[in-house]
């Protein structure tokens, strides 16, 4: 079993190091945006992160700045959700997180609710994806249980809130 601390070890050299290496096992992340991946020998094969499996959790993953990991070796994925060589799964990793910079930025804490200003208006018109991301705003659900329930990619979901945060009809509470 290997541990470390993703702000003295970034993940994406950690990831780096075990797709390279040949093993098989489950890296463990302790954080709010943690979660688990899975390696066969140069290849992820399964993500969980919080209620999401696959794209949606590698998305997430990919934020990660902090935490506490562990690498359990020779523990097998129970399913397969991804399927990324080493090459195209550190390609997705990069772009990934690179995308997530500016969604970071707004949204730094995700176990705080979004709640809706005084200058939200019911007659505010929004897109079927926009609908879907701020329906939850009114069950004032940490924003980590909103991504995971709205039935969007997670960064789909933040884009599609963004633009309300910046306008001042929405806020994180």
């Amino acid at each position: 079993m290997v541990r470390g601390d993703l702000a003295v070890f970034p993940f994406l050299p950690v990831m780096q190091m075990l797709l390279s290496s040949g093993r098989r096992g489950r890296l463990s992340v302790a954080h709010a945006r943690g979660g688990e991946v899975w390696v066969e020998p140069g290849e992820l094969v399964h993500a969980r992160s919080g209620g999401l499996t696959g794209e949606g959790a590698l998305q997430v993953l990919s934020t990660l700045d902090g935490g506490q990991f562990t690498f359990a070796p020779d523990v097998p994925a129970a399913e397969r959700t991804l399927s990324l060589r080493r090459e195209a799964a550190l390609r997705r990793l990069i772009e990934e997180s690179d995308a997530w910079g500016p969604l970071l930025h707004v949204f730094p804490d995700w176990s705080r609710p979004l709640r809706f200003t005084a200058r939200w208006t019911e007659a505010q018109p929004v897109t079927r994806s926009q609908y879907m991301a701020l329906s939850l705003v009114p069950e004032g659900l940490p924003l980590r249980t909103m991504l995971d329930r709205c039935g969007l990619p997670p960064r789909s979901a933040l884009e599609t809130i963004h633009p309300f945060v910046t306008a001042g009809l929405v806020e994180v509470a």
